[in-house]
């Protein structure tokens, strides 16, 4: 059973009319008996965890944006949905999901922690709860296979989180950032890297949904028709440059007085962030996040960085 809420109602306070979160929704998802939580605000930006990191968009994507239960008014925040992720992605990086230990209640525990100053209802974390005391070994055994530990999630500690959030300094996470999620029921993207179906790559499809019971894209293929679920990591926008992890790319086009000292540089593409639809390179020291028409590709890299063969579910 699932239970989520749509947006309606309420006017905005003046002081918050133009800031992401004026109000939040807590969406409850109920998946395999646990329950997952969303989070979003006006005008209905949602935010989720899953085994590809962090996602944001507007269209409710992990729940088939299909709101229809009463919301839970949780309060105002002036903070932004951009702070909530600048803040939150060191501690949920893509991979690191944990079906008991590290999961969209962890994540939306922090979240809110983060906006609000609070906690999520202990209601909705009470089987992870029971999870850390039995651990992760004797839940595998009791489950039967049914469950495995992600050896990404360990170490991951929701009190230390909950303290790093709150030491977090906002005027260094900025305001919001100027790019837009690419990953939305109806976007076009290109498929890359697959290796259990390689003749799949460089191939076009159009985003069905977000499936959250295995963190999976579904896209129907333009070629055949077929429906065929996805990692986040397999997917790019259709029409933009083709990079995969470990690639090499030099910067090139940047006006601004800053992007300027960067342009003639090369960086080596760490991952593709999806919801500001950027390259995030390592370049010397740093690390920058850059549209796609910025970056000249210099050198691809092997199979070695490819993914698992676990990247599509057919």
């Amino acid at each position: 059973m699932g239970k989520y809420g749509k947006w309606g109602g309420r006017q905005k306070p003046r002081k918050y009319r133009n800031i992401w979160g004026t109000f939040l929704l807590v969406c409850i998802y109920w998946c395999v008996s646990w329950g997952p939580v969303t989070l979003g605000g006006p005008p209905g930006e949602e935010f989720f965890f899953s085994d590809g990191g962090i996602f944001s968009d507007r269209a409710l994507t992990s729940h088939q944006g299909c709101p229809t239960e009463p919301l839970v008014d949780l309060g105002a925040s002036a903070r932004t949905g951009y702070q909530l992720l600048c803040a939150m992605q060191p501690h949920f990086a893509e991979g690191s999901y944990d079906l008991l230990r590290k999961n969209c209640n962890s994540f939306s525990d922090c979240a809110i922690h983060f906006l609000l100053g609070r906690r999520l209802d202990r209601r909705y974390t009470a089987l992870e709860r029971i999870g850390v005391r039995a651990g992760p070994d004797m839940i595998e055994k009791v489950l039967k296979g049914m469950y495995r530990p992600n050896e990404n999630a360990d170490g991951f500690s929701l009190p230390g989180v909950i303290s790093a959030v709150e030491k977090v300094n906002i005027a260094d996470l900025g305001f919001q950032h100027g790019g837009k999620p690419s990953l939305v029921a109806g976007a076009g993207v290109t498929l890359v890297g697959l290796t259990s179906a390689r003749h799949l790559n460089g191939m076009g499809a159009t985003i069905v949904r977000f499936n959250p019971v295995n963190s999976r894209w579904l896209a129907r293929l333009h070629t055949s028709g077929e429906v065929k679920a996805f990692r986040s990591e397999n997917l790019r926008p259709a029409g933009e440059l083709v990079l995969e992890v470990g690639d090499l790319a030099r910067i090139r086009g940047l006006a601004s007085e800053l992007g300027r000292a960067l342009n003639g540089r090369e960086g080596e593409v760490l991952r593709y962030v999806h919801e500001s639809s950027r390259y995030r390179l390592q370049v010397g020291d740093e690390v920058r996040d850059l549209l796609a028409e910025n970056l000249e590709p210099l050198r691809l890299g092997s199979d070695a960085n490819s993914l698992p063969s676990q990247d599509m579910l057919l």
